[in-house]
């Protein structure tokens, strides 16, 4: 048995409401460990000095002052509680005058609005695909390229850049603006 398994049962220990086994162990460790012996040393000894302290004798009027005591306080929860309900109640009035006057403002701006709502009429077309014709590199490129490899999109890509990109000389103009 170690300490902290010693510590749990302590009080069971000390209760002797342990089965034989388990108390055996417990006193074979306190024989063996210092601090557990002056551990249960300490706890027994308080409980023996608390044994032995005098009873308390309420006073004659004690039980008539606690019940007054009682009444007083139960007094002044109730007290406490009415208050409270209301403030709730008052609270809940104003809410709900709040909301019906929300809700009068939403219906009474919604019979001024007119029902009939022109929109402008939308054309859509059809935008003609543009198609840019293969050149010469892309599809011994694109040909010796899996679908799959990254590169594929790139060389889509780069057939619609512009030609002026592809010049070695590069218009340091039009990148400085």
């Amino acid at each position: 048995m170690d300490c902290r398994e010693f510590c749990d049962q302590h009080l069971a220990f000390v209760d002797d409401t342990l089965a034989g086994i388990e108390l055996v162990r417990m006193q074979r460790h306190i024989a063996e460990c210092e601090s557990c012996a002056r551990h249960d040393a300490k706890i027994r000894r308080a409980l023996l000095l608390f044994r032995n302290l005098p009873s308390i004798e309420p006073s004659a009027d004690f039980s008539h002052r606690l019940e007054a005591r009682l009444r007083e306080c139960h007094n002044e929860q109730l007290a406490s509680t009415q208050r409270n309900l209301r403030f709730g109640a008052f609270a809940a009035t104003l809410a709900s005058l709040v909301m019906l006057g929300y809700i009068a403002t939403t219906l009474y701006d919604h019979a001024n609005v007119s029902s009939d709502l022109v929109m402008a009429p939308v054309v859509a077309t059809i935008p003609e695909p543009e198609f840019t014709p293969i050149t010469t590199p892309a599809p011994a490129i694109v040909a010796s390229v899996s679908a799959g490899l990254t590169i594929w999109p790139a060389a889509l890509f780069a057939e619609q850049v512009p030609v002026r990109f592809a010049h070695s000389k590069l218009e340091l103009a039009n990148y400085t603006r």
